[in-house]
């Protein structure tokens, strides 16, 4: 479950950074459509459609070229049905002109925006896991299975076929993380490490109430490492709770454990204190 949601972590990096950057270089704003869905799907390996707006232009500088998509909708075609990957919203890339000659990509902002990840929920996952944990019910809230991700951006540049990530910013539902890494784009290899936190409940109910009533409060403040290694192909996450649950949940649990224990052995032996 937690790779599919790697995956799609990757597959964002990916098309926001690399895939925008190819699409400034090689594609006119004047050229068709169908030719830009068809370059763009085949480097991701989906079925890449948008069904918005394709903006592409200079900032006011004219250091920098910018380019904006909307309604942009990814699915796989590979088999006999259709299965959905990811709506996006809004992406927008803006990258340094400079040094485009140079073949070097220096994103100075990539950023996607109303996000929806079909067929698993990382939200739900730590959820049910919390819950476990603490000897709650969880049923689940989200009956389409999908993580809502209200925003992603970074920056990063392409140079010798390493993307080195600077800066990235992930935020659900429930988390937001942020982190720096490399991407090899030869090999494929990743090296991400993120940290992640619970949003406060009170940024939550501004867009949502959807896991107040679960609302993870011993997760507060407390960083949740994020390390994502693998390929691009075959990502590995581990979000890193250990401790966490450790000190948190188990600990105290144990304390109570012994207190019982403890009274029952007086109360058995008659002890006077």
């Amino acid at each position: 479950m937690i790779n599919k949601v790697s995956k799609l972590i990757m597959l964002l990096i990916s098309l926001i950074i690399i895939f925008g950057g190819y699409l400034f270089f090689f594609f006119d704003p004047d050229n068709f459509k169908s030719e830009i869905e068809e370059y763009v799907s085949s480097k991701i390996n989906y079925t890449f459609v948008y069904e918005g707006n394709l903006d592409i232009g200079l900032s006011d500088t004219e250091s920098k070229a910018f380019m904006s998509i909307t309604g942009i909708r990814i699915s796989d075609e590979t088999s006999n049905s259709v299965k959905k990957i990811a709506n996006i919203g809004r992406l927008v890339l803006i990258v340094n002109k400079d040094k485009l000659a140079d073949k070097v990509i220096d994103v100075d902002k990539a950023e996607a925006e109303d996000v929806i990840y079909f067929g698993t929920n990382i939200d739900e996952i730590l959820i049910k896991t919390y819950s476990l944990l603490k000897f709650k019910k969880f049923g689940g809230t989200n009956q389409d299975n999908n993580t809502v991700i209200n925003k992603i951006f970074s920056n990063a540049i392409i140079n010798e076929n390493v993307m080195t990530i600077n800066k990235l910013y992930l935020e659900t539902q429930l988390m937001q993380s942020s982190g720096e890494g490399t991407i090899d784009l030869i090999n494929k290899n990743i090296k991400i490490d993120m940290i992640g936190k619970i949003r406060s409940i009170e940024d939550m109910a501004l867009t949502n109430r959807v896991y107040s009533d679960h609302y993870p409060e011993d997760l507060v403040d407390k960083e949740l490492p994020i390390r994502i290694r693998g390929t691009l192909d075959s990502p590995d996450i581990t979000i890193d709770m250990k401790d966490i649950i450790k000190k948190e949940i188990i600990d105290p649990i144990k304390d109570k454990i012994m207190d019982k224990i403890q009274d029952e052995l007086k109360e058995k032996l008659k002890l006077p204190f």
